[in-house]
């Protein structure tokens, strides 16, 4: 039996340059960062079926081609080798959230049926391709990165569709700050990342020269996000966090809601230094950054707007694989990283 977990992600400066309708013309650069909270996927050898025995939305007893699950199934098709095979997951966060649950959990799944075999940058670029590829969504490859490396990571997302992958050294101490003024606050409502990013990627396909622009002044906020970590230099992150969600509001009709632009509108009143809603937008997860002095100021300002705080801390962990015999001892003592080979450039087959 294998468990194979993989974190969730906050993405913090660059954030919508990884997709490719942007990428491909003008090269991206994302910071993020991944954070306590993962997915987590089991899988062991089945002897009471012939198949797949998979609990992952529903229970079902079925041929991979069956499992409801599309993200299961395309990588059930890609990595599985026909063994009879039972599959459960669990995740901290609702699917469809912007935390990247459903990058972690292809990455998750994916280093589960490799065995833990695949480096890092496989492992990602793999959940990539089931994604972008086999699924045919409209999104791009920070998600899987940030998952399959773990820490706080700088993405450069090339023109050929190479991906440089380099990691960005925070003080410790600077870190137990970080997660303490940076709050995460859940707006009570989940949607389809490829619906929300669907538009931004047409009205980039159709040379909208706005969307450019805003994509470009986002993508020239990553320096200042890393200055601001290296200066240890909360409040000057805060600020790109407003910055970068000034200018992600005008990237589509679907990225903001009245009533989280209320809630983001009180912080700001009550104190907050800036923040932005993680993810594609549209729902899921505000992030805001706060002060000692005002935190529980902005805490209450956001809670009457119904939102429900999430704790969390960052955390370097990416991918986690580990085999476990049901009958005795574990046979791997301790979780797997997967090996980090891979950091710096990532050749994959093109766009």
């Amino acid at each position: 039996m294998w468990i194979s977990s993989a974190p969730l992600r906050i993405s913090l400066a660059g954030g919508g340059t990884d997709l490719p309708s942007y990428a491909r013309r003008c090269g991206g650069t994302v910071l993020g960062a991944t954070i306590d909270l993962r997915v987590t996927v089991v899988g062991r050898p089945a002897t009471a079926h012939r198949h797949i025995r998979a609990c992952l939305d529903a229970c079902s007893g079925t041929a991979a081609g069956g499992v409801s699950n599309p993200f299961a199934r395309e990588a059930l098709r890609r990595h599985w080798d026909d063994s009879p095979l039972e599959l459960a997951s669990f995740g901290d966060v609702p699917g469809g959230s912007g935390l990247g649950s459903s990058s972690a959990f292809s990455v998750a799944l994916v280093a589960g049926l490799e065995g833990g075999r695949s480096t890092a940058g496989e492992t990602a670029e793999a959940a990539s391709v089931i994604e972008m590829e086999g699924l045919g969504r409209p999104v791009g490859r920070q998600d899987p990165y940030l998952s399959a490396f773990g820490g706080f990571r700088l993405l450069h997302f090339h023109r050929t569709g190479a991906v440089e992958v380099e990691e960005v050294s925070v003080d410790p101490r600077f870190l137990r700050r970080l997660d303490e003024e940076l709050l995460l606050f859940f707006t009570g409502r989940t949607r389809d990342a490829g619906e929300v990013l669907g538009e931004q990627s047409a009205r980039m396909r159709h040379d909208d020269r706005e969307v450019e622009r805003r994509l470009g002044a986002i993508k020239a906020l990553v320096p200042p996000a890393v200055d601001a970590l290296k200066n240890h230099d909360a409040g000057a992150l805060g600020r790109v966090l407003g910055e970068h969600w000034d200018l992600k509001r005008g990237l589509g009709s679907r990225v903001s809601l009245p009533v989280v632009d209320r809630a983001y509108a009180d912080a700001l009143d009550a104190g907050a230094g800036g923040g932005k809603l993680l993810g594609a937008g549209g729902g899921g997860y505000l992030l805001l950054q706060a002060a000692d002095g005002v935190r529980e100021q902005v805490r209450a300002a956001v809670a009457a707007q119904g939102f429900t705080e999430r704790p969390f801390r960052f955390d370097d962990r990416g991918v986690r694989v580990m085999e476990v015999d049901p009958a005795g001892p574990s046979r791997r003592p301790n979780p797997l990283a997967l090996p980090r080979t891979g950091e710096g450039t990532t050749p994959v087959r093109g766009w």
